[in-house]
């Protein structure tokens, strides 16, 4: 005889309902009250974030590196990049910003005045503070993420500085290598080695005090810090397990691209030389900060496509952009686009770069342009301002790296153009319109929070 189970009855029913129901609205409310824990805590979702600021790389600049590289068809790793937007470079007291401004913008989200950094726009330049505002670096290091920034300039230069220190005057460089050893950084790569030397120097004032006579590299070394001096003392860090590591690879900024290959006669730029490369310090970076098994954040800048720009040396800047191009391509094929943001701006544009006249394809960009109607030939590349071809040496790539200016400077000077932004991972879909530059550290926290920035704060900050 076949046995069935035993019949429960209407109450039963119901009794078991409720008990069915309970146990479901407590696993409901297990779950919503867990994720909200461990967002409020900051321990989900793990969300890490590259900036990589191509210092003076106006969009002509982008342009003129994918035509150098690979004619008008050739794509670089940025033109891959799946989201892309336009950004508002002006300063708060001027339409074309200088880099300390700018880097303020996107390390702290707020405008300031140029020659200021990480201070608000009540600071005068060179005369009164401002306001300390914090940076996305400071509020990722407090979060327990660690922090990273690498330059091809000094560490002390506008633009790594504004991601760590806090001065009414830029050119403070021996003031800012001390809040350097102070900051939260766990990482900080570049050039600048003589703000950390004993001092003070004679011929710039840059923020010594007449009796500083301190070897900061020491004081560097008593707070933690492993101080690299080329690129196999980097090579020799593989991890950053109990310590942080403070990059001085020259005297002031690296080497060009083009210096450092002549340096070692054209030979790959990994093989046994002093300085790293953009690539180099970028692969490094990121492989010890995913190493660690922390979110983190990183800065990763392109400074010297801005000094070939300042001198108009075009091959040059070409030569520097294809390099940050690099750099991008060497991070994005080893991070994650699920958890990781990649963004890719620049601060602003450098000395007008243009793209004259109908060249052939086959002639490419370092060719003339002979008008149909006659005249005298001209560049494909000029610039607006700047030395141009009247220089008092040859750049970097020799005799032909000069292009002419329009306006006779002996520095070519910013430009208030807008510049792109790109945007790769998670939370890249934010990038996309018309944006002020303080958006882009207000992209970057939303995402590290797990959320999605509120869309009109990204559109314009008040003058």
């Amino acid at each position: 005889m076949t046995a069935f189970p035993p019949r429960i009855g209407a109450r039963g029913h119901a009794r078991a309902a409720a008990a069915i129901l309970a146990t479901l609205l407590a696993a409901a409310f297990a779950l919503a009250t867990g994720a909200a824990a461990r967002s409020t805590s900051g321990q989900a979702p793990r969300r890490s974030a590259v900036l990589f600021i191509g210092d003076g790389m106006g969009p002509a600049y982008v342009t003129a590196t994918r035509l150098a590289r690979g004619g008008s068809a050739g794509r670089l790793h940025l033109d891959d990049l799946p989201y892309t937007a336009l950004v508002r470079t002006y300063a708060a007291d001027g339409p074309v910003t200088d880099s300390a401004a700018a880097a303020t913008a996107m390390a702290c989200g707020a405008k300031t005045v140029n020659g200021v950094l990480g201070q608000d726009r009540t600071a005068v330049y060179r005369t009164k503070d401002g306001a300390k505002l914090e940076t996305i670096a400071t509020w990722a290091a407090r979060r327990g993420m660690r922090v990273g920034v690498v330059t091809t300039a000094r560490v002390t230069h506008a633009t790594p500085a504004a991601f760590y220190a806090s001065d009414n005057d830029r050119d403070h460089e021996r003031a800012i290598a001390r809040a350097a050893i102070g900051s939260p950084l766990d990482l900080l790569l570049g050039g600048g080695r003589e703000f950390f030397l004993p001092g003070p120097r004679v011929e710039d004032d840059g923020g010594w005090a007449a009796s500083d006579a301190e070897d900061l590299r020491s004081a560097a070394r008593g707070r933690g810090w492993t101080v690299a001096e080329s690129a196999a003392d980097l090579r020799a860090v593989v991890s950053l397990r109990g310590k942080k590591v403070l990059g001085l690879f020259a005297d002031s900024h690296l080497p060009f691209e083009a210096e450092t290959r002549a340096a070692q006669g054209g030979a790959p730029a990994a093989q046994g030389k002093t300085v790293p490369t953009i690539v180099e310090m970028t692969r490094w970076a990121v492989g010890v900060l995913k190493a660690g098994g922390r979110p983190f954040f990183l800065m990763v800048e392109g400074g010297r496509i801005d000094h070939a720009g300042h001198s108009n040396w075009a091959r040059t800047l070409v030569d520097e952009t294809a390099a940050f191009d690099g750099a991008v391509g060497a991070a994005i094929s080893v991070l994650d686009p699920k958890t990781t943001l990649v963004l890719v701006t620049a601060d602003h544009e450098t000395g007008g770069l243009a793209i004259n006249g109908y060249p052939e394809e086959k002639d490419g960009i370092w060719s003339t342009v002979r008008p149909q109607e006659g005249g005298k030939p001209y560049p494909v590349l000029s610039f607006m301002s700047g030395p141009g071809t009247h220089q008092v040496a040859p750049g970097p790539l020799g005799d032909d790296d000069a292009r002419p200016s329009g306006i006779a400077l002996t520095d070519a000077a910013h430009t208030g153009v807008d510049v792109a932004l790109y945007g790769w991972g998670v939370g890249a879909e934010q990038v996309r319109g018309t944006l002020d530059n303080t958006a882009i550290y207000g992209i970057l926290r939303a995402t590290l929070e797990g959320r999605t920035a509120d869309r009109k704060s990204l559109l314009g900050a008040p003058r």
